[in-house]
């Protein structure tokens, strides 16, 4: 009797301190209806995924790159959690296909999207992370397959997620579609934009894009600052995520991370789960956590906000180690009774 207690109490006392990240319990939370996910399944670790979708995850839609599902949220609403299908780019060279649009109607039963984005990075080279498409062949394949998203069934749609608006592309493009579709052009509801470097790179990448489309709204969807260290990148992270919040401009954002260190492409301090898959203090943060307990400074439990956004060095969102090692002490203390 007296060992078991003992173990009980050191077993309950001892779990939150020695870096659990995640909640105890899934408590539902208000959704974020600016902040998404770049989803990027792990095939080795199936399980990351559910860390996004749990009901204490403030985030409130995903996509991936695909037209289909992720997997582990092929069971959500479009109300739990929205999908965002993407026509990553021209399923054939001349763009006279009608893939997508096919694969996404005959599925509206099932699941209708109210959002789709389009072409990634059309205008650079597959080398690149591009769908490296001509303005022309990007116009075809819009009329024949975006084209009647929005027209026929109430799809909004997204621009080409392209690099710059001012690099020759956006206007070819627009021209052609004018040209295919008896001068009405092609007509999208948003435009969506990725920016990688620092705080003036994403200021500047959406100012260039909102003065080229004043009335559309934009969605980040994908951003960070990638190689970075430690210290620079959660700077970042705090100033872009308050940006972003409180852009009007900015319909919705999503920061590229959603994967191990291992796994990253952009620096290991953008990934948002560590090499066991814990969520990193990037990680929590994204999900409105607190951070886990990290240095003899102190416990991070104080919750995110706009006004005392996590992260830095200062007091703020710390709570009293002194506190914190207060009730440690005394429940081992009262295990040591139990077990004497």
């Amino acid at each position: 009797m007296g060992r078991f207690s003992s173990i009980a109490i050191s077993a309950l006392l001892l779990s939150p301190v020695l870096g659990q990240t995640e909640s105890p319990a899934a408590v539902p939370v208000k959704k974020n209806p600016k902040r998404g996910l770049v989803s990027t399944p792990n095939e080795f670790f199936p399980r990351d995924d559910f860390i996004w979708s749990d009901p204490s995850s403030p985030l409130s839609w995903y996509w991936n790159f695909a037209p289909d599902v992720t997997e582990a949220y092929a069971n959500f609403s479009q109300s739990e959690f929205e999908f965002v299908p993407s026509m990553w780019g021209a399923y054939t060279p001349n763009g006279t296909d009608t893939y997508f649009l096919g694969n996404l109607t005959e599925k509206f039963s099932k699941r209708k999207p109210s959002h789709v984005l389009t072409f990634n990075l059309p205008d650079q080279s597959f080398e690149y992370g591009g769908s490296e498409m001509t303005p022309e062949i990007a116009a075809r394949t819009w009329v024949n397959n975006i084209l009647p998203l929005r027209e026929e069934h109430g799809i909004k749609v997204g621009f080409p997620t392209v690099s710059d608006p001012r690099g020759g592309w956006v206007d070819p493009f627009l021209k052609n579609c004018s040209k295919m579709n008896d001068g009405h052009g092609c007509e999208f509801d948003f435009v969506p934009l990725h920016s990688f470097g620092g705080f003036g790179t994403l200021k500047d990448n959406i100012g260039k894009w909102q003065s080229k489309f004043p009335e559309k709204p934009l969605w980040v969807t994908e951003y960070g600052f990638h190689d970075q260290n430690e210290a620079e990148t959660q700077k970042f992270f705090n100033e872009s995520l308050k940006y972003l919040e409180e852009h009007q401009a900015v319909a919705r954002y999503s920061w590229f991370g959603a994967f191990r260190k291992t796994k990253s492409n952009v620096g290991e301090e953008m990934a948002m789960l560590d090499q066991r898959g814990n969520l990193t203090d990037i990680g929590n943060w994204y999900l409105d956590r607190a951070a886990a307990l990290r240095t003899p400074e102190g416990v991070l439990a104080a919750a995110c906000t706009l006004e005392n956004p996590c992260g830095g060095s200062g007091a703020a969102g710390r709570a009293s180690y002194v506190g914190v090692a207060g009730i440690v002490i005394g429940l081992f203390q009262l295990g040591v009774t139990f077990w004497m």
